[in-house]
């Protein structure tokens, strides 16, 4: 009994490995090419298989595009049950926040453009901001309480405003930004205000 645990185990791994691996060439077509030019041939070929192959894993682009959102989703969301260092400052824990999230962000940057592109008609609700936000608010409250002068809601929501306006052009259209100089620059931006002291 428990070899055919192990044996269902491994398949179970190696199906998801294959997914995500036809999840990230999706990603690569759906940005080189667009929504509407992208095929599941393309996607097919982009990820090494047939399109017959392809089937076997997803049942069509309009799938692929639901389970590409899902993962960059449950993915982000994540990044708030990251083990954080005992002993830093909220500032620090702020900071490392970010640099995951951005980092994470440069790694998906090609499903990021097509999530852009495309999902504000095809938003799932279960991958809308909502849910980001809420977890945002929980981090700032537990580790910033005092030191916002802000509700934690409120600032969450400036932060993620603060996320998508000074990211989101580059990310999107020229070089990704490196995630630790970003990371820094927006908690500068959040905590400390654009106006120059003095």
């Amino acid at each position: 009994m428990p070899r055919r645990t192990a044996t269902a185990d491994r398949r179970a791994r190696e199906v998801e490995r294959t997914r995500q691996d036809i999840m990230d060439a999706a990603a690569r077509v759906f940005a080189a090419s667009g929504w509407r030019d992208a095929t599941m041939q393309a996607i097919a070929r982009e990820a090494g298989f047939t399109a017959a192959s392809l089937y076997t894993y997803f049942k069509s682009k309009d799938e692929i595009f639901e389970a590409l959102l899902q993962d960059l989703n449950r993915t982000l969301l994540a990044s708030f049950d990251t083990h954080v260092p005992a002993g830093l400052t909220f500032e620090q824990q702020l900071e490392l926040l970010l640099h995951r999230q951005l980092a994470l962000v440069a790694s998906r940057r090609d499903a990021l453009r097509m999530a852009f592109d495309h999902a504000p008609r095809r938003m799932l609700p279960e991958c809308g901001p909502a849910e980001y936000l809420r977890r945002l608010a929980a981090f700032l409250g537990e580790a910033g309480g005092r030191q916002l002068r802000f509700a934690p809601a409120d600032a969450a929501r400036l932060l993620f405003g603060m996320l998508h306006a000074t990211l989101l052009p580059s990310m999107l259209e020229g070089d990704a930004p490196d995630p630790a100089l970003e990371a820094a620059r927006i908690l500068d931006a959040f905590l400390h205000g654009a106006a120059r002291a003095g």
